[in-house]
């Protein structure tokens, strides 16, 4: 097992594009790290750059102790699975598992038991002498998923291997990789643009956008206090809601000013706000839509809106409401405890009143997008 080191590595392909900037990391020995991002933020490209399949421009690349920016992929221990499951169609599963060992001339014996073993982590024993051909979506990526278990490598490479799945399936694959996690105690990477598998799978979330890491994190440490507004409004689904507000420092403290509304900020928003030497000025107010109340009686220090659409999830209700100069406000308001007229009164085309506690806020300064808390 290895820890995984990347200091200001950057890669700028032969026209100029620069996808990746001054990279750094360390992921630490048996750590799952998760990359994510939308698409072209360069998150592939570093995993490639670390797998060796890309060449790094500028930087430092360590696996362990050893520097390895010129090493041939085949002799960094890794292994790799990709989002295609890349396999050989006209072998069996057992082939497939046992090819990159024969090529390495290892022992008939030690390539059987490490294939036998991978397939009992895996499930799919039954299939080994299959080919790929017949067998389904989830079964190929657990074959992709064995094979680079049979290597037995330092650090496991993982580029988006679910996203050719169907929903269920993902989910089902999600809990199966934790669970292979598990057993297996070793250093995962891994790339998604899938926030649900970021949040999910890894100790510590990378975000990224444009080349750059936004922010590295637990996923409640992202969740909770993002650093900007990009990854604010990136992690959680629907994403947050953002409001113009006016911050205003008094006497004893801070309040918001939004939409009508002032927000007597808490003691501990306050002390960030003193301790980052923030004073009154305009800001961009942001409330998660989970964190959204309705008020069905007490309508005097609310938020009041027009709901333009009604969506029915089952055990929530997500609203869609244009307030003030936001027209589009999320509202997810479980079920389970509405009576009829209330589910009733919050029908498409009806008014409505709602507030948030000022606990769960995040406050942007407008002209950076950068947190006001958090820094």
């Amino acid at each position: 097992m290895a820890s995984v080191t990347l200091e200001h590595v950057k890669k700028i392909y032969d026209n100029h594009v620069v996808a990746v900037q001054d990279f750094n990391l360390n992921i630490k020995d048996k750590e799952f790290v998760v990359f994510v991002g939308p698409s072209g933020c360069g998150k592939s490209t570093t995993l490639r750059m670390i797998a060796g399949l890309e060449d790094i421009s500028e930087g430092t690349l360590k696996i362990g102790e050893r520097v390895v920016n010129d090493v041939e992929p085949k002799d960094r221990d890794i292994a790799m699975v990709f989002q295609n499951y890349a396999l050989y169609p006209h072998i069996t599963v057992y082939e497939n598992l046992a090819f990159s060992l024969r090529i390495r001339k290892m022992d008939k014996n030690e390539i059987h038991r490490r294939v036998c073993q991978a397939a009992e982590i895996l499930g799919i024993t039954e299939y080994l002498a299959r080919k790929p051909k017949a067998l389904s979506g989830g079964q190929r990526q657990r074959v992709a998923i064995g094979r680079a278990i049979v290597r037995e490598p330092q650090v496991f490479l993982m580029d988006e291997p679910l996203s050719n799945l169907d929903a269920k399936l993902r989910n089902q694959m999600r809990a199966e990789i934790i669970l292979l996690r598990k057993r297996l105690d070793t250093t995962f990477i891994y790339v998604t643009h899938d926030q649900t598998e970021a949040m999910t799978l890894g100790d510590r979330i990378v975000i990224m956008k444009d080349g750059f890491i936004q922010q590295v994190g637990t996923p409640q440490e992202v969740f909770e206090t993002p650093h900007n507004l990009f990854v604010a409004c990136f992690i959680g689904s629907p994403q947050m809601n953002i409001f113009n507000g006016k911050l205003v420092k008094e006497a004893n403290g801070y309040s918001v000013n939004l939409l009508g509304m002032k927000l007597n900020l808490d003691e501990e928003k306050c002390a960030l706000l003193r301790k980052n030497n923030v004073s009154s000025m305009d800001v961009l107010v942001g409330a998660r839509p989970e964190h959204m109340t309705v008020c069905f009686d007490n309508k005097a220090s609310a938020i009041n809106g027009m709901i333009t659409v009604n969506e029915m999830m089952g055990s929530e209700l997500h609203l869609h409401v244009a307030a003030g100069d936001s027209k589009n406000t999320i509202l997810r308001i479980p079920t389970i405890d509405l009576t009829p007229a209330q589910r009733a009164s919050l029908d498409a085309g009806n008014s409505i009143a709602f507030t948030f506690p000022t606990k769960v806020i995040q406050l942007f300064d407008p002209a950076t997008e950068e947190s006001l808390l958090y820094r």
